[in-house]
């Protein structure tokens, strides 16, 4: 009887915490109950940061299924390398972001790169 116990106990811990890691995203912007609207520097290093012109971006949509299953999924690339490579840039100096989210559910995040 004793065995048994041991493994239904070690399959309930199994189970309960499978959910217990989840991905931490490297920027998450804080969300409103209807709509957010933000823009915020990416890099926050500017120490003898000097002011570009040029400038390349790119821009991600995402969408969450909040009632049934939480799940998320997006469609496009918004990572500063693609930012630059759309705008020409050889060095990027610095980078913004600007978000839109609608509800919780639907959303556009954009990057924006600014350098040579």
């Amino acid at each position: 009887m004793r065995p048994h116990l041991l493994i239904a106990v070690f399959c309930a811990l199994a189970l309960g915490l499978m959910g217990c890691a989840s991905y931490r995203t490297p920027v998450r912007p804080p969300t409103g109950l209807l709509m957010t609207e933000l823009s915020a520097p990416l890099t926050t290093n500017f120490h003898r940061t000097p002011v570009c012109a040029k400038q390349g971006s790119v821009e991600t949509t995402f969408f969450r299924e909040p009632i049934l299953t939480g799940l998320s999924f997006s469609w496009g690339e918004a990572g500063i390398r693609e930012a630059a490579a759309n705008g020409g840039l050889t060095t990027v100096e610095y980078a913004d972001y600007h978000v839109t989210i609608v509800l919780g559910i639907f959303g556009k995040f954009k990057v924006t790169a600014y350098g040579q």
